[in-house]
């Protein structure tokens, strides 16, 4: 028997801990060479690939995602995989093995283990690859599909980096055993555990924490959001800490004390257990249920800004075809005949068109951010107009009165207010000035938002005629705008019209705009899920790792209490409430704290997502519960096959 051979019979007699351990390394280096054979696939590196660059960066940053996540994993692994193991490594060294080959056994295991891991998941990584570059290929749509060759950077790239990963972190791991003294080593799982200590200080701290960051996710807007989010994840982080290190603690102590409840059935052994334990778990609640918020953030976020995409494209851009003519009497950018020739050419219905003409003015606004006054141009348009634009827009009309305006700023997602009510304001046209008192501020668009119709600003008809009554129509703008059925299908055709026009600067069409967001979010939405899918094989291994870690001292109780009288089924009922406290609880929180960031994202939007939200949820929710499905069974059978 040598140090070597004793590794490798320690791996195979730990296979069941090591399996999901395992499987998350394969499942990460697997996703690392196959986003590096994009990065460096010689179509990508020269340029041959429309949006290839741009797919590249998202592949590198989702690279470093895995890297960070990979050390932190690996680290958490190697600490679990010793501490149960520190009785065998103190008999070992009572049987005369030295410090130096402790660690040289230790060294040896996770060696062994990293470079298996390493070479599968390359292998898998190469031979899945083809499917990846095809997958990229049709969401690109280039007419000849990517390549599939052979490439030399990914296969380095990834060998050597986790390989070095796993040697750093093994060597890390190394000192805290290897200076450990004999007796500490076979007393560690002889130390009685302590009830837990409880302060009602950090309980408060945890939720005014949690108060104070729901509060800032809940109010957020675009305005503000560059200043919220560091504060918001600051506030999330210390909060769920002390939530369950000491929050649910004292929530656990507070149940342990009610003793009609706790004479019932199982439920002595499950709380007792679950008291004692709760302090060992919090760290992992901690870490997965920040672990499922972000999941479910992140896929949430994607798959919502997918799914509200066509939303956000008819709300920022009104018509499908829209231009502005600064003279308005001719025009100059594109004849509107020919755009409506084009249209019905090519099949498309008109539903509806939009012409109106405004005066150009300049006026003064607050910055959003510094607030010092700025001058700003915007078309004066009359209230007619503007509601007959608005009914064919479903938005509500405008009532105004005398010398009254109405301010509107395209971007509804934009909740600051430049204009407030009762505000008099100078608006300036040509050689004339009129002031006017401000009704307030509408974030919609109703027209194109280009050049000087990027802003309106709406006045009551009278007062309209009479500042234009003396202006020419060529020093007046005309704004147009066509809105077509099934639009989204009009790729070609708005290609077409924009070559026709004079001045793309002064065109917008719909389509490509929402096409060219469309292929930009799928192919996000794409490598997100991967990187999801990652996250969540890897905290569902923690939790396995974690069940598994105590396999040994869980036996002796369990045949302990099966000698006093328990059945086989009230077993199974307690293995089965502490599996499920262990899945469940954490997922709990970080649904809750998702649940915040969706109503943030649908303020930030200006959209209702809670149909979606709904969705990703309870997708994650069935991943979650089969994977607990599947851990149950195999802790069970390895718990109730022992009892003799």
């Amino acid at each position: 028997m040598n140090i070597r051979l004793l590794a490798k019979r320690n791996i195979q007699g730990n296979a069941q801990r090591y399996l999901a351990y395992f499987f998350s390394i394969v499942l990460s280096v697997s996703i690392f060479f196959i986003y590096a054979s994009f990065i460096f696939h010689p179509d990508v590196v020269h340029a041959d690939i429309p949006g290839g660059k741009l797919i590249s960066r998202g592949l590198i940053a989702a690279e470093i995602v895995i890297i960070i996540f990979s050390v932190f994993f690996i680290a958490y692994s190697n600490a679990a995989f010793i501490q149960p193991r520190k009785k065998e490594f103190g008999l070992l060294t009572l049987l005369g093995m030295s410090k130096s080959q402790l660690r040289k056994l230790i060294y040896l295991e996770q060696t062994m283990v990293s470079l298996i891991s390493i070479l599968i998941g390359v292998g898998l990584g190469f031979l899945f690859s083809k499917l990846f570059l095809m997958a990229i290929s049709w969401l690109l749509a280039v007419e000849q599909p990517i390549s599939f060759v052979f490439v030399p950077e990914a296969f380095i790239y990834t060998i050597v980096g986790f390989i070095l990963l796993f040697q750093l972190l093994s060597l890390f791991s190394l000192f805290h055993i290897g200076n450990a003294e004999v007796v500490d080593l076979l007393k560690d799982k002889q130390k009685p555990k302590k009830t837990p200590f409880v302060s009602k200080w950090l309980v408060a701290l945890s939720a005014v924490c949690l108060s104070i960051s729901y509060y800032f996710a809940c109010t957020l807007s675009l305005n503000n959001s560059y200043i919220r989010v560091l504060p918001i994840v600051f506030f999330v982080l210390i909060g769920t800490y002390f939530l369950f290190s000491q929050s649910i603690v004292a929530l656990c102590s507070r149940l342990y004390r009610k003793k009609k409840s706790l004479y019932g059935g199982t439920n002595l052994i499950t709380q007792t257990n679950l008291i004692f334990n709760i302090k060992d778990y919090s760290r992992l609640f901690f870490l997965t249920s920040i672990i499922t918020a972000v999941i479910l953030t992140a896929a949430g976020t994607l798959f919502m800004f997918s799914a509200d995409l066509k939303k956000q494209g008819m709300d920022n851009i009104p018509q499908a075809i829209g231009w502005i003519e600064n003279d308005a009497s001719i025009y100059s950018v594109i004849e509107p005949s020919a755009v409506e020739n084009t249209l019905k050419e090519d099949g498309f219905k008109i539903l509806y068109e939009v012409n109106m003409t405004g005066v150009p003015i300049t006026h003064m606004l607050p910055h959003m951010r510094t607030g010092e006054p700025n001058e700003i141009r915007s078309l004066l348009i009359s209230e007619s107009d503007y509601n007959n634009a608005a009914a064919l827009r479903k938005i509500e009309p405008a009532k105004l009165s005398g010398k009254e305006a109405l301010y509107i700023f395209p971007y509804g997602g934009l909740d600051y207010q430049f204009v407030h009510k009762g505000e008099q304001k100078e608006l300036h046209f040509g050689n004339g000035t009129i002031q006017v008192t401000m009704v307030g501020q509408r974030n919609q668009s109703i027209v194109a938002p280009i050049k000087a119709a990027t802003t309106l600003m709406v006045v009551d008809d009278q007062l309209y005629h009479e500042i234009t009554a003396d202006v020419p129509l060529k020093e007046m703008a005309r704004v147009r705008g066509y809105e077509v059925k099934d639009w989204e299908e009009s790729m070609e055709t708005s290609s077409e019209i924009e070559q026709m026009s004079n001045n793309h600067n002064q065109l917008q069409t719909r389509a490509p705009i929402y096409q060219e967001m469309k292929q930009g979010s799928i192919l996000i939405l794409f490598i997100g899920l991967f990187v999801s899918l990652l996250f969540f094989i890897v905290q569902g291994s923690m939790m396995y790792l974690r069940v598994f870690t105590n396999l040994e001292d869980k036996k002796i109780q369990i045949h302990a209490l099966h000698r006093l009288g328990l059945t086989k089924k009230e077993i199974r009922q307690i293995l089965s409430a502490e599996i499920r406290i262990l899945f469940f609880a954490p997922f709990l929180i970080g649904v809750i704290h998702a649940i915040v960031a969706y109503v943030a994202l649908s303020n930030l939007l200006g959209s209702n997502l809670f149909a979606y939200s709904v969705m990703v949820i309870a997708t994650y929710f069935l991943f979650q519960l089969l994977y607990y499905q599947v851990t149950k069974k195999i802790y069970e059978r390895a718990v109730i096959n022992s009892i003799k």
